[in-house]
């Protein structure tokens, strides 16, 4: 499991558990798993995340942002898109 943490126009939109998270970057897609290898990178046009309690796959749109994680934890700060599902 890996913690994830969605940082929005300074609010916590979301902080639980996932099996993953797809993100789009600057360099192209990217899914970050437990224990992924340290990374950042810029995000680019959108970000989904999984759940693994029921199993439901959410996405939430952005437009821009910045995704950090050690394998353990990742964090995601990005700018608000007016269209955020």
């Amino acid at each position: 499991m890996l913690e994830f943490t969605l940082i929005c126009d300074e609010k916590e939109i979301f902080d639980g558990q996932v099996s993953k998270v797809m993100i789009e970057t600057n360099a192209g897609p990217t899914e970050v798993l437990p224990h992924h290898q340290p990374y950042m990178a810029r995000i680019m046009n959108k970000i989904a995340y999984m759940t693994t309690a029921n199993g439901t796959q959410s996405v939430t749109k952005i437009t821009d942002g910045f995704i950090y994680t050690n394998g353990i934890k990742c964090i995601a700060v990005v700018d608000n898109d007016p269209d955020t599902k």
